[in-house]
């Protein structure tokens, strides 16, 4: 793509983002992985399909086992000079970040299991919530001037209404005001948001290390 866009005269480098297909997810192809991850800017396996990858690497939603295989992607190279970024996207757990020069960081799901529940009461079907997640990273990332963390959290509130029915959730417009499933993605994002700041303050979801 890039090769073709460069013969084209374009010369402008697009934000190109990497879902894997989670059959090509094995041991095999664990350095063609490396070497395409150097090409892109954003490579985002879930944590099943990160695990694929390793040998004898059971899949696990364990934060310490997801951190040490991201940063094997890292440690290698992701991106133009380094610096892009690898997102694993953990279902119910959230989604982890990280970046070359970045303090890697957990995010938490939008929507959240209380107290007795196995799952969120909101979640009913996950199918497509990780495109769903990649679309609204890319629309965040382009409207926060590359704030990785923030276009996350685009993404975690898109996902949000990807999950929250069998199929594509409902639109509608109200003035000049989209509402998906009856809800506004501003005020959304902003819950969202609000509860991250008051979490962070307890160090729920950040991680120390480098």
């Amino acid at each position: 793509m890039l090769f073709l866009r460069e013969k084209l005269g374009i010369q402008h480098r697009p934000l190109i983002i990497w879902e894997p297909a989670p059959l090509s997810c094995k041991p095999e192809n664990l350095q063609d992985f490396l070497a395409v991850a150097a090409l892109v800017d954003v490579f985002s396996p879930n944590h099943l399909e990160l695990a694929a990858l390793f040998e004898d690497t059971p899949a696990t939603s364990d934060r310490s086992e997801i951190e040490r295989l991201a940063k094997k992607f890292i440690t290698n190279g992701v991106g133009p000079e380094g610096k892009g970024t690898v997102i694993v996207r953990v279902g119910e757990h959230g989604c982890f970040v990280r970046s070359s020069n970045l303090v890697s960081k957990w995010l938490p799901p939008f929507h959240v299991a209380g107290p007795g529940e196995e799952q969120a009461t909101k979640v009913v079907d996950p199918t497509g919530a990780g495109n769903a997640f990649l679309g609204g990273y890319s629309i965040g990332y382009l409207q926060t001037g590359g704030d990785i963390i923030q276009a996350a959290n685009y993404g975690s509130v898109a996902a949000s209404f990807a999950l929250e029915q069998v199929g594509m959730p409902e639109k509608r417009c109200e003035g000049d005001e989209e509402l998906w499933n009856g809800a506004s993605v501003p005020e959304r994002l902003h819950e969202y948001r609000t509860r991250q700041e008051s979490a962070g303050t307890q160090g729920d979801f950040v991680s120390g290390s480098k």
